[in-house]
């Protein structure tokens, strides 16, 4: 989810009639929300994460033709070569020190209330590389994702660390790929495709689908118009329905709360400062920046529609597929807009990504919004509700392992 990325789409003029906005709520008591509210502007993903079960065979929406890849963005350099692992429990990449909420090692305390899957796939962009989460940790940081982070003491609790304290030990295709569009969806489904076509008969996949943000976020460009984005995501979701394993899960995320991220960011003194730079007046304009082509109007009314894509798509899945087993969609604008952001969620580096404590914002309300929620863990011999988990603002202290913490452009 980077900003500053060529988008290929039509100005607002040419844009098509509004989709209905219909999307389900799930806000949890007393859960702070952006603009969007429970109602998130029609929202559905998880920004764009998913998680699919798919049934070979199966004709979908149609036929479309596959975008070309995009160059990558200006915050985030993008790496087309997506990484394949078989992550043991509680194994980890990177050590942090921060003082942080317990993630040693949890056990669960009661089995789960779905199959748990064999393997984990991600399809999505910075936001899910955990590109830049603070200037000490720039660049793409997968060892710190709400998806599939293994560092330890960095108070992100993962949903990989989440199955593995289920006693699951998933697979994981890691092809999210930072600065990317929705024109990238078809190649990432491929590559989650191609590995849960090598799994044992009998197993599922869960895919995170967490895509949109450089869509929105192309200033100074025009964002991606609206028939391209839903044509992209149909491609991509064909390619889920026919070669996941039956039984599978996506769990698609909403668009991010921009108009929300704006509000925090101009009450922030720190933010509004660093966003007024010229440097950064073509940031995810007219959000966070003020160098882009379109008003906040007409920005707001993409955002809408391109949630409404998502839910509709999601929604199809449910109707159909979901009714017989097959393959299930989760869709929670409420909890997968990042509308509970504060500005401590945000990174000092660009204001834009998820710092550390927004990684495990992101966790903790993706654990909430599906099947595996009401199941407590525990740790260290304390009994937690690890959906329920959630970064206390400011206390990351983490030691630098990047000697220049200059941000990259």
């Amino acid at each position: 989810m980077d900003p500053n990325l060529t988008g290929r789409g039509r100005p607002p003029s040419e844009m098509p009639p509004r989709l209905p906005i219909n999307p389900r709520s799930g806000a949890r008591a007393g859960l702070k929300l952006g603009r969007r509210g429970t109602t998130a502007i029609g929202a559905v993903v998880l920004a764009t994460a998913v998680v699919v079960i798919a049934v070979p065979g199966w004709l979908g929406a149609g036929n479309a033709s596959t975008s070309p890849t995009p160059t990558g963005s200006r915050l985030a350099a993008a790496s087309v070569s997506p990484t394949l692992t078989s992550a043991a429990p509680g194994s980890a990449t990177t050590t942090a020190s921060p003082t942080a909420l317990p993630t040693a090692s949890p056990t669960a305390t009661s089995g789960p209330t779905a199959p748990l899957p064999a393997l984990l796939g991600a399809i999505g962009d910075s936001y899910s590389q955990a590109y830049s989460v603070s200037p000490a940790y720039l660049h793409d940081r997968p060892q710190f994702s709400w998806v599939m982070g293994t560092a330890k003491g960095d108070g992100v609790l993962s949903l990989l660390e989440r199955f593995q304290a289920l006693g699951d030990s998933p697979v994981v295709v890691d092809a999210a790929t930072s600065g990317r569009t929705m024109a990238d969806a078809p190649r990432q489904a491929d590559v989650v495709v191609a590995a849960a076509k090598k799994l044992a008969q009998g197993k599922t996949a869960y895919v995170t689908f967490e895509l949109g943000t450089n869509d929105l976020c192309a200033s100074p460009n025009p964002m991606t118009g609206t028939v391209d984005f839903q044509v992209q995501l149909r491609t991509a979701i064909l390619t889920l329905r026919t070669g996941l394993p039956r039984g599978s899960r996506i769990l698609m995320l909403a668009v991010p709360d921009f108009p929300h991220f704006r509000d925090i960011t101009q009450a922030d003194a720190a933010a509004r400062a660093n966003l007024a730079l010229p440097q950064n007046s073509d940031r995810c304009a007219p959000y966070l920046g003020t160098n882009g082509p379109s008003s906040t109007a007409q920005a707001d009314s993409y955002l809408s529609q391109y949630d409404a894509s998502l839910k509709g798509m999601c929604d199809d899945i449910d109707a159909n597929e979901g009714t017989t087993g097959r393959l299930f969609c989760t869709y929670n604008a409420s909890l997968l807009a990042e509308s509970d952001f504060t500005i401590k969620d945000l990174s000092t580096v660009d204001y834009f990504h998820p710092s550390l404590s927004g990684q495990a914002r992101m966790a903790a309300n993706a654990w909430l919004a599906d099947v595996w929620a009401s199941v407590p863990l525990s740790s260290g011999g304390t009994r937690i509700d690890i959906g329920a988990v959630s970064a206390p603002a400011g206390s990351w202290a983490l030691e630098p392992a990047c000697p220049d913490p200059r941000r990259h452009a």
